[in-house]
């Protein structure tokens, strides 16, 4: 689930070519991680200006597996389970990830 809400013109006008290239590599298996399917939340019509150019180097199985839901929380509370979602998506479930946070954050001199 990607909460998109702070998008703007800000990060579109730095995305070149080769960003978009990289970008699609990724979700189109560069990257050794598959995802089933990828939620877009609270994006600003700016995004799908983003998607709109990321769109045409994708294949059709990453293409159908993004769903754009807008502001609207019971479209994505109908594909994730509400307990898995923290509080701010509408969910139930506890997010605490400051283990995770404070493990990256030791192997930051590593990368």
């Amino acid at each position: 689930v990607n909460d998109v809400s702070g998008f703007g013109f800000k990060h579109i006008r730095v995305i070149g070519l080769d960003q978009i290239r990289c970008i699609a590599a990724f979700m189109t298996g560069s990257f050794p991680l598959w995802f089933n399917k990828i939620h877009v939340i609270n994006h600003p019509r700016l995004f799908n200006v983003l998607f709109n150019m990321i769109k045409p180097f994708l294949n059709d199985r990453v293409r159908d597996n993004i769903v754009f839901h807008g502001n609207d929380l019971s479209s994505l509370h109908q594909e994730v389970c509400p307990e898995l979602l923290p509080g701010d998506l509408g969910g139930s479930g506890e997010l605490d990830n400051t283990a995770v946070v404070a493990a990256a954050k030791k192997m930051d001199n590593h990368f």
